[in-house]
């Protein structure tokens, strides 16, 4: 397993293995839209501005995109997807706790800013060189 797991961080490299991170990030979000019902107040007021499968598309699109290109040498469209999305949601998170419909929305909206903010500078590093 330990292998398998090394071979492929060496084949994805730094990068690579970033967007794995975030596609398995990002599935989680999926995931956490898709099954979950509207419960809290954070998912009850999501689902008053869009069905909550609608709101999963584009962390789908992010799941999708960082794991392609995870394996290839383009990879700015998975980076620039993912801050995308993370800055769209830290508005849906601020308007909801400026609303008053989200509790402490303006952490949610931090967090979501300083990810978007990581996702970025990560974007701009490059991978060390390969050994031989």
């Amino acid at each position: 397993m330990i292998r398998r797991l090394r071979a492929i961080e060496r084949r994805v490299a730094f990068r690579g293995s970033v967007l794995l991170f975030l596609a398995l990030w990002s599935g989680g979000q999926v995931a956490r839209l898709t099954l979950a019902p509207p419960v809290t107040p954070t998912t009850a007021y999501l689902a008053s501005i869009a069905p909550l499968p609608v709101l999963a598309i584009p962390w789908a699109a992010c799941t999708v995109l960082c794991a392609a290109q995870a394996f290839t040498v383009t990879d700015w469209h998975a980076f620039a997807l993912t801050a995308g999305v993370l800055v769209t949601w830290a508005v849906l998170y601020l308007v909801g706790g400026l609303r008053s419909a989200i509790p402490q929305g303006y952490w949610a909206c931090i967090i979501q800013i300083v990810m978007a903010g990581l996702v970025l500078r990560i974007s701009r590093w490059p991978d060390p060189p390969r050994e031989r």
